[in-house]
């Protein structure tokens, strides 16, 4: 884009036409069909983007799901690349500290799934994954355990840890990424959700244009 913008100042210049206006000069850029290609091309990726998302939303992605079936679990478990799964008991107070603070990171962190299960619904893989102490979060790389957290050690070793600390550690095992610049040193709770359009869950730019045929896109 910077190019052809470049290229059509240079012919501008060459011309010596110093009374262009900015209107002329932007007509020009819009008649340029290399121009157009772009934007369709942006558009395009644009669509791919919205129903990627709306597969992972119907997936469950970007919110905290309790299941309530073994088989569902190993479903999730083999077929999602990356996965936060909590390993719970009702009775537990832990647990159910634990679960405020998923239930907080799950719309932040929309590519990853966030999924618990009670122990007593899931002997099977209790005992497949050695889960001995509540709560256990298990994390899934690559469609595979690739790391677990046990108790609150791991977090300060007490009930008041916060949603951040436990973010980091996440991203410790890469099934999460954490924020980059000025979103970094925000609390997760007070941050905006960062998946919603497209190429603005990836801070890229896109014109109004591109916004208003975009609109049929959005959930």
């Amino acid at each position: 884009m910077d190019d052809k913008i470049k290229s059509v100042a240079r012919r501008v210049l060459n011309e010596d036409d110093d009374a262009l206006s900015d209107d002329e000069l932007l007509a020009e850029l819009e008649n340029d069909p290399e121009l157009e290609k772009l934007r369709e091309a942006r558009l395009d990726q644009l669509k791919r983007e919205m129903n990627r998302a709306r597969d992972l939303r119907g997936r469950g992605h970007g919110e905290y799901v309790e299941l309530h079936k073994e088989e569902e679990m190993v479903k999730l478990i083999g077929s999602e690349s990356r996965a936060v799964v909590h390993f719970t008991h009702p009775q537990f107070a832990r647990c159910k500290i634990l679960d405020q603070h998923l239930r907080v990171l799950a719309p932040h962190h929309f590519e990853t799934r966030f999924a618990s299960i009670s122990v007593e619904k899931c002997p099977f893989l209790a005992q497949k994954f050695q889960v001995r102490v509540l709560p256990c979060l298990v994390l899934v790389d690559g469609g595979r355990v690739a790391d677990k957290i046990v108790g609150f050690e791991e977090l300060g070793n007490g009930d008041a840890f916060s949603t951040n600390t436990l973010e980091r550690r996440l991203a410790k095992s890469k099934v999460i990424e954490l924020p980059k610049g000025e979103l970094a040193r925000v609390p997760v709770a007070e941050r905006p959700i960062s998946y919603h359009v497209g190429y603005a869950s990836q801070g890229a730019n896109i014109s109004d244009d591109d916004e208003e045929n975009a609109k049929e896109l959005e959930y």
